[in-house]
């Protein structure tokens, strides 16, 4: 009897601890919310194309415990939200696991991850329709126009007499100038079937010692820009959180404060950036790109320009050739005259000319 009183208080402890553990532990329910990279309580490990992914939220909602909706705020380049809805959770000791897939006829996009209490991780790939733009291209040249043509920007002492430098005479010396310089820096852009932009950049970094160090390429990290192509328009999205990351990563000591160009940059880039382009067939058979900016974003980055030109030093100029002469044009007066300049153009591009890859 006293054996049998002994199993039964066992049976019954099991019975409750059992019943206890049940009900204290933690189910899909209890994880509902949004989870951020930039939180502490509802963590979020965000990966696109394997690559990390920072700035991005996910919310999280579970209302059975079995399944869950979850939304992706701004992960997909030219989406502000992508949905995936009754996505099945499996239990697997205090984590739960999950894949979806959400398609359309422009991109399939393709998710796994997990969520235990506090972090939800989450793997995102993105593959688009073919386009025109899929596929690396390398830097050919600066192209620009700008009309009106005589718009006086700034005026140089030729020694002989002076010059003023038009609007038309500028998107006349910018190209080139400008081009030469790029080449130094740029080999090539690649636009991938994730919505990646990838570009093959010199690092090195000229100092007093070696003013003309060898060229170090090398391929920009991923999520730092991203594209969609939409009726006919090319939408570029610039991830800031990624590139200061970046930033941080290449420089120490940069001061952590807000940057108010940062700031602006971001409210104007929240929907991407018009970027035009034009593929064409060149003489020699190859395929060949020019991607612009019109008038109409350049006038939108004209309240930009007061703090642009509070970052340029007074002296700063860059030289040029005309009649025949070097000149130093300074840089100052022309941004100074800039939002005047802007608010009468009527049309402007200024943008790169690639051609395809072999």
């Amino acid at each position: 009897m006293k054996n049998k009183f002994l199993l039964l208080m066992v049976l019954g402890i099991v019975f409750f601890a059992s019943c206890s553990d049940s009900d204290n532990k933690d189910t899909p329910k209890d994880f509902n919310g949004i989870y951020s990279t930039t939180s502490t309580d509802r963590v979020l490990d965000l990966k696109y194309s394997n690559a990390v992914f920072i700035g991005k939220s996910v919310d999280f909602n579970s209302a059975d415990g079995k399944s869950a909706t979850l939304k992706l705020q701004g992960v997909v380049p030219g989406e502000s939200e992508t949905v995936f809805s009754s996505v099945p959770l499996e239990s697997g000791s205090s984590v739960y696991t999950f894949s979806a897939e959400n398609k359309n006829d422009s991109r399939t996009v393709t998710l796994e991850g997990s969520i235990v209490k506090g972090k939800l991780t989450v793997n995102v790939n993105v593959k688009f329709a073919q386009n025109e733009l899929m596929k690396t291209w390398d830097f050919s040249s600066v192209k620009m126009a700008w009309t009106p043509h005589d718009y006086p920007l700034t005026e140089v002492d030729l020694g002989f007499t002076k010059m003023k430098i038009t609007t038309g005479l500028l998107a006349t010396m910018a190209p080139t100038m400008l081009a030469k310089e790029l080449k130094n820096y740029l080999q090539n852009v690649t636009f991938r079937e994730d919505g990646n932009i990838v570009a093959t950049y010199n690092t090195a970094t000229v100092t007093e010692e070696n003013p003309e160090p060898e060229a170090d390429w090398q391929s920009s990290p991923l999520n730092l820009a991203q594209y969609c192509v939409k009726d006919g328009v090319c939408y570029v999205f610039l991830s800031l959180d990624m590139i200061m990351r970046q930033v941080d990563m290449d420089q120490e000591g940069r001061s952590t404060g807000t940057d108010p160009i940062l700031g602006a940059v971001e409210q104007l880039l929240a929907n991407g950036i018009p970027v035009h382009f034009e593929k064409t067939v060149g003489a020699d058979g190859k395929d060949a790109l020019y991607v612009y900016l019109d008038e109409v974003l350049l006038k939108q980055l004209g309240p930009l320009l007061p703090m642009v030109e509070s970052l340029i030093p007074e002296d700063m100029a860059f030289e040029a050739s005309i009649l025949g002469k070097t000149i130093s044009v300074p840089i100052g007066p022309i941004l100074e005259n800039l939002p005047g300049a802007l608010e009468v153009t009527t049309a402007m591009q200024v943008g790169l000319q690639f051609k395809g890859a072999e």
